[in-house]
């Protein structure tokens, strides 16, 4: 053979060991830099999982909590107990899991978790003992006041554990996108100097790294999807706790018997007229209406047939009071009507429209019965408590002069006689 073509030869065979040898680096690199970019994004799902599974057991300890203030007919106390304190020890659980994995920027934010868990613990077990103990307002308070408010951050806590987590799947992608772009380029450069064979082999890494960067684009489309399904999740679940938490201020509110506005609702649209009378001199008024002999419906008839009776004089106050107006329990057989935008004067007709409705309705089992009204106009430099307590004194006057009848009060004496409201 001659020299010439050995030369040929052997440099041939030198160049097809040079894209051999080309090859296989790339190929082995490719490899490694693909089961680094793997393993990080296993870690980092993972670590979603976990959180995602924390996020899930303090939902679930939420809703268990709502679940005891609304639905308390269904709540079975040996059966939810039990079941409550398993969530306790399973969020303790992937806690511990998931601490190893996290890094110190985390471990600061799983801190500021762990804080208001535990003082969502504490508060949680101050709404049971409430409940168990009768307390059901002050239970719905804690809850609706403090717990809720808490749980809020607690989750964006959560939520910004799982941002940092695709925030470094990201990255990893990133950098595995690069190690393949340069591992492209030398194959590129080795494979001009090979000539026709190393065209080939570039060729061949062309077609391997669009093949490692689809996999890789396939792999972040997937951890996208993934994301966004957690993150709807959430948000749902948001929406859910945003709906529980108004049904739970609209119960606040209300009273269970008659569907009115209870007396802490009451206080509230009256300390909001009280500021339009300041700002606008928009004056209000109130009337407070108390049911005659209320007590012997209940004592003859039984209190279930009293409330009965409650329940049709709350129809009654709703159907005869304007739109702009309103009405609550104020307490028993009390009731407190606001009437808004309105001069001392136009008390009385409004009043005694509803007196004769009252004394003009016939009550099942009961016939007919009477009540007797105290009227009172926001003067200026009157306090609400002091317009309250003049409403009540007309009141005590109407009960005085042989009840079933309206007084207007006048803005002088707040002393308090001293009646029988029975």
């Amino acid at each position: 053979m001659h020299h010439p073509t050995r030369l040929l030869i052997y440099g041939f065979a030198i160049v097809i060991l040079m894209m051999i040898t080309l090859a296989f680096i790339a190929f082995n690199s490719s490899s490694i830099g693909t089961s680094d970019v793997n393993l990080k994004v296993t870690r980092q799902l993972e670590k979603i999982s976990l959180i995602n599974e924390l996020s899930t057991i303090i939902q679930s300890r939420t809703r268990f909590m709502q679940s005891m203030l609304l639905h308390d007919d269904e709540f079975i106390e040996d059966e939810a107990w039990p079941s409550f304190n398993r969530l306790s020890g399973a969020y303790t659980e992937t806690r511990e899991r998931l601490m190893p994995m996290l890094a110190p920027r985390e471990r600061e934010i799983m801190e500021a978790i762990d804080r208001l868990d535990r003082d969502i613990n504490d508060l949680n077990r101050q709404v049971s003992v409430l409940f168990l103990n009768g307390s059901r307002d002050e239970a719905s308070k804690v809850l609706l006041q403090e717990v809720l408010p808490k749980t809020a951050p607690l989750l964006s806590h959560l939520g910004e554990l799982t941002q940092a987590q695709r925030m470094d799947v990201q990255k990893a992608l990133l950098l595995a996108s690069s190690e393949a772009e340069e591992s492209r380029t030398h194959i590129a450069i080795f494979s001009v100097i090979a000539v026709v064979i190393s065209l080939t082999v570039t060729c061949v890494a062309v077609w391997y790294g669009r093949k490692l960067s689809g996999q890789l684009q396939d792999m972040n489309t997937y951890l996208e999807q993934k994301i966004y399904e957690r993150t709807e999740s959430l948000l749902d679940t948001q929406k859910e706790l945003l709906e529980d938490n108004n049904e739970l201020t609209r119960m606040a509110l209300t009273d269970s018997l008659t569907g009115l506005s209870n007396r802490t609702h009451m206080n509230q649209i009256l300390y909001k007229e009280y500021s339009r009378f300041e700002r606008h001199n928009q004056r209000f008024g109130i009337i407070m209406l108390d049911i005659d002999h209320f007590k012997r419906v209940n004592d003859n008839f039984g209190h279930d047939t009293g409330d009965n009776v409650l329940k049709k004089l709350a129809f009654i106050f709703e159907s005869a009071i304007r739109t702009s107006d309103f009405v609550a329990r104020w307490g028993g057989e009390e009731f407190l009507i606001c009437c808004t935008t309105i001069e001392e004067n136009d008390l009385f007709p409004i009043a005694e429209t509803i007196r004769q409705l009252v004394g003009n309705t016939e009550f099942e089992t009961v016939g007919q019965i009477t009540a007797s009204l105290g009227c009172a106009a926001i003067v200026k430099g009157e306090t609400i408590g002091e317009l309250i307590k003049r409403a009540d004194i007309a009141l005590y006057e109407a009960k005085n002069n042989g009840r079933n009848q309206t007084v207007v009060s006048e803005f002088t004496d707040l002393s308090l006689p001293e009646t029988d409201l029975g």
